[in-house]
């Protein structure tokens, strides 16, 4: 937001974490979380920024069981450490949230940021079995456990999650984890328009059972992957390789797919998480995209949906807050959703937020953050 804090921490311990966040709050200073640093333009714009609090000395693997598929990180932890120390056993957690892997694992939850994967594999906050939270006065609390039969207490990690931090610091995670897949394969097939394209989606999305992404691209998303200028419906496999031989098989004989390169889904995501770009995510009918995306070109935009959740995801140049009230408009015209995942401060400032239960949100912000010490005026009635 080209704010600068009046000073910055990087806790070493959970202890020396909690000392801050209520010394923090009995002297209402506004404490911002920080992690990788890559989802720092979401939300609205900061209303304080006292002190910067760095997560990165929180970092440990506190426990990993693999018989059980189960880990519990601090949330400092990269994604992409964590993955490298699954790997090694054979797992991994299946989420593949924008930008890349550099992102931390409590950011990951924090933000609730969808990816490709969504719809097709758990979302963050089910693969979540436990969470320990900080909260503004400097107590902790625990929600689940760190195994999969635990139903202990309320299941307030789904609360946490999504909230940008807006009722607490969390601290650490027990994540469910899944077998790492035998194999993978990136297939892409060329359609005249996208309508076309998304109906193509749909025939495919029927077609075969170990789908891990499934993705229509604009013309100009297209390019942006890598791939011929024109709208494709991108797919990846994922699963044992016979099974992914026999869904190829499948796939080829619905319309003429061909192998893609699998980095076509990290330029993509890389996209969708640049903070100096300006990015809208729009929630619609899988049947509804293709209006939303011609909207995105006529723009001058680049989208693309995944298909499963319907979910539009827009990269806009030099918008205005009109334009992003004019694609909300069609989005609620639709029967669906318009959000901005990150763009310039003023621009956030000038855009409304969406409509929805600000009553209940200021309520429970009442009950964990009184003060609203914890990212101040980043999140409420969301943009």
């Amino acid at each position: 937001d080209g704010a600068t804090p009046g000073a910055a921490f990087e806790p070493g311990n959970r202890e020396d974490l909690a000392t801050l966040v209520r010394l923090a709050d009995e002297h209402g200073l506004a404490v911002v979380p920080q992690g990788a640093r890559t989802s720092l333009a979401l939300g609205r714009p900061l209303a304080g920024y006292d002190l910067a609090v760095d997560l990165g000395g929180l970092r440990q693997t506190v426990e990993y069981v693999p018989d059980d598929l189960t880990v519990t990180v601090e949330a400092g932890r990269r994604l992409g450490a964590l993955q490298a120390e699954l790997r090694e056993h054979g797992q991994y957690l299946p989420i593949d949230v924008p930008p890349n892997d550099d992102v931390t694992c409590g950011g990951l939850l924090a933000t609730a940021r969808p990816g490709f994967w969504r719809g097709h594999l758990p979302a963050a906050r089910d693969l979540i079995l436990g969470i320990e939270v900080c909260l503004p006065t400097g107590g902790t609390v625990r929600s689940g456990g760190r195994v999969v039969k635990n139903v202990t207490g309320y299941d307030l990690h789904r609360l946490h999650t999504g909230a940008l931090g807006a009722f607490g610091v969390i601290v650490e995670a027990t994540f469910k984890v899944a077998p790492y897949p035998e194999a993978s394969r990136t297939l892409v097939a060329k359609a005249p328009n996208l309508e076309a394209a998304t109906a193509l989606a749909l025939r495919t999305w029927d077609a075969s059972p170990v789908l891990r992404a499934l993705t229509v691209l604009t013309s100009s998303a297209a390019r942006l992957a890598g791939l011929e200028a024109a709208p494709q419906v991108l797919v990846e496999l994922a699963g044992a390789k016979r099974a992914i031989d026999r869904s190829a098989t499948d796939l080829a004989s619905i319309a003429p797919f061909a192998d893609a390169p699998a980095g076509a889904w990290g330029a993509l995501r890389r996209a969708q998480g640049d903070s100096e770009r300006t990015v809208v995510r729009a929630g619609v009918a899988p049947t509804a995209t293709p209006t939303l995306l011609e909207r995105v070109e006529q723009a001058g935009g680049t989208g693309w949906t995944n298909i499963a959740p319907g979910a539009v995801v827009a990269i806009l140049p030099e918008p205005t807050a009109e334009a992003i009230e004019s694609l909300r408009g069609e989005a609620e015209r639709l029967g669906g959703f318009l959000q901005v995942e990150s763009a310039p401060a003023e621009l956030r400032r000038q855009v409304a937020p969406s409509p929805g239960d600000t009553v209940l949100v200021e309520a429970l912000r009442d009950r964990f953050d009184a003060k609203r010490t914890i990212n101040r005026g980043r999140w409420g009635a969301v943009l």
